[in-house]
């Protein structure tokens, strides 16, 4: 979700730009977590706080902090009970805004460490397309708990990853807490939120036990399927697993389209008015969770790679894009120039591939026959443009270490191809063209706060 281009506009009033030395920090989390609280304390701003069960701000909003060095920008509560979709839709707006050096995601302390750190992982694995280092806790409330920062630092890091947070009492002095803030601040992103992602990042549908029965079947027959994969699998070894794992991949992809058919169908879905969104948003949560559920099978495709394997990254100069190079010379090149062809990625000795048929049968029970073979090349067409379009020289761009894990993750998300509203699905079009006005430049709001007066 790194945006993928200069041209598009950020959600900022006209002469309102920032300085690129300016750190800009969104925070990002739960109603009554302390959010609005803490940006009283850093720009001096009143009013903004509630002890209410409901969420108190309403819109995304930047101010300056006391002594003018850093931009804070407070959200509503992303799980607010009342207008979940408009709230996010302000989330979304404040990453777009300007170039984000930090997103905060604020957790209350908790007597149980586990308990603060499971809050923080349901906002970290959302944004799991986003740069690791862009994420940092923000721990509140922590005049309420006696275990350490120490302590806390070293669970957030093992389970998570992350390696950054701040903490906040109600004692704090206001001086150290912007202090440890600055501590966090590396450098800005751009981050691009659009009708494409909304639904990947943020949970706009509502408890409504009939359409969570009919999502949850869904996904219960969906991990019946790669349970029953698992099982048969075993048999096949060699070229004939890899060619298995790579067709089944498709298979299960295919699957996760179907149902979103199935589902909106069975439900009556028409994503229009005001149950747009909601049904949106149930469609939505179904398919991140068979997500998951495909996940090892993704990376395990990922490992069959050779000549392709992402194994070396580099930063565009202009506009911070991470890339891999998949063909072609180490000279000048166009930031975004991907391949014409959807590489397929399997080891170049497979001269021909076999090919296999997945068929549900009547039980339930997934049944594989191998049914021929074909080429390797694949003619798919790759249908996205990315990139600032600058050019630039690969061999004079910085490197940038990529972790085996990373290289897996970027080699299957290069071009993703699980859509979370598939526009096969009568009406998603539509949604997803409203969703798109909703975003824009145009439909926000946000103004930025005047600086302090100097004292």
């Amino acid at each position: 979700m790194t945006d993928p281009g200069s041209s598009r506009d950020y959600n900022r009033p006209l002469g309102q730009k920032l300085s690129p030395q300016t750190p800009y920090l969104v925070m990002l989390g739960d109603v009554g977590t302390g959010k609005s609280t803490v940006v009283e304390k850093l720009t001096e701003e009143t009013g903004r706080s509630s002890d209410g069960s409901l969420s108190f701000t309403r819109s995304s909003e930047p101010f300056w902090t006391y002594d003018n060095t850093m931009v804070i920008c407070d959200t509503p509560g992303s799980n607010a009970l009342q207008d979940r979709l408009e709230h996010n839709i302000h989330i979304a707006h404040a990453f777009n805004f300007n170039p984000v050096w930090r997103i905060l995601i604020i957790a209350k302390a908790d007597t149980r460490i586990d308990n603060v750190v499971e809050n923080i992982r349901k906002y970290a694995e959302r944004l799991l397309d986003l740069p690791m280092e862009l994420l940092a806790a923000l721990v509140t409330h922590m005049d309420t708990v006696t275990w350490k920062p120490e302590e806390f630092q070293e669970h957030l890091e093992q389970e998570l990853g992350i390696e950054s947070a701040a903490f906040s009492g109600i004692n704090t002095p206001r001086e150290v807490l912007l202090e440890e803030l600055r501590k966090l601040c590396e450098g800005g992103h751009k981050i691009a939120i659009d009708d494409e992602n909304f639904l990947k990042v943020f949970k706009i549908n509502d408890n409504r036990l009939k359409i969570i029965r009919s999502t949850n079947r869904e996904v219960d027959e969906f991990k019946k399927l790669k349970a029953d994969f698992d099982r048969q699998r075993e048999v096949y070894k060699g070229k004939d697993l890899t060619d298995l794992i790579f067709e089944f991949q498709g298979y299960m992809r295919q699957e996760i389209i179907e149902a979103q058919k199935r589902v909106s169908e069975e439900n009556g879905f028409t994503f229009y008015g005001e149950k747009g969104a909601n049904e949106a948003g149930h469609i939505a949560n179904m398919v991140n969770q068979m997500r998951v559920v495909l996940y090892d099978i993704r990376v395990e495709a990922a490992r069959h790679q050779s000549d392709h394997g992402v194994t070396t990254a580099r930063r565009c100069i202009y506009c911070n894009l991470i890339w891999t190079k998949v063909e072609g010379c180490n000279g000048a090149t166009t930031c975004g120039n991907r391949p014409t062809t959807a590489i397929d990625v399997r080891d170049p000795s497979y001269g021909v591939l076999g090919t296999y048929t997945f068929k549900r049968l009547r039980n339930g029970v997934l049944n594989i026959l191998k049914s021929g073979q074909r080429a390797v090349k694949s003619s798919q067409p790759m249908d996205k443009s990315y990139g600032c379009g600058k050019t630039i020289n690969w061999n004079e761009l910085p490197v940038v270490s990529v972790p085996e894990e990373v290289r897996v993750i970027t080699a299957i998300t290069l071009k993703d191809d699980i859509p979370v509203l598939s526009d096969s699905v009568p009406g998603a079009t539509s949604f997803k063209k409203w969703l798109r006005k909703m975003l824009s430049p145009y439909s926000c709001g946000m103004v930025l706060s005047k600086r302090k007066p100097k004292k």
